[in-house]
């Protein structure tokens, strides 16, 4: 299994939710509003420090890594976020 993260612009967020709830074999969670500090600066979503981040988070088996990989880097590029945007994919063990 292996867990996927996208982190993107808040803008860019109804792209990817759009494109997910088109596909409703694929599960999703997507955390609307993430602060925090990158190479772009802090993002808090207020005056000070403008603008904001999103996160989109699904766990799939390995053998379903290429295909979501390559529909995630496609909502991105359609989005019009691919410089801003990241995507992050690590190992996962399911514990119960």
């Amino acid at each position: 299994m292996k867990a996927v993260v996208v982190i993107t612009e808040s803008d860019a967020l109804s792209e990817f939710e759009r494109a997910c709830m088109s596909n409703p074999e694929r599960g999703f969670t997507i955390v609307p509003k993430v602060w925090g500090r990158g190479k772009t600066g802090l993002k808090t979503g207020d005056r000070v420090h403008p603008g904001g981040s999103a996160l989109l988070f699904t766990v799939v088996p390995d053998a379903e890594l290429a295909a979501t990989t390559a529909f995630l880097r496609d909502v991105r590029d359609r989005a019009g976020v691919a410089e801003s945007t990241k995507i992050y994919v690590a190992p996962v063990d399911e514990v119960i």
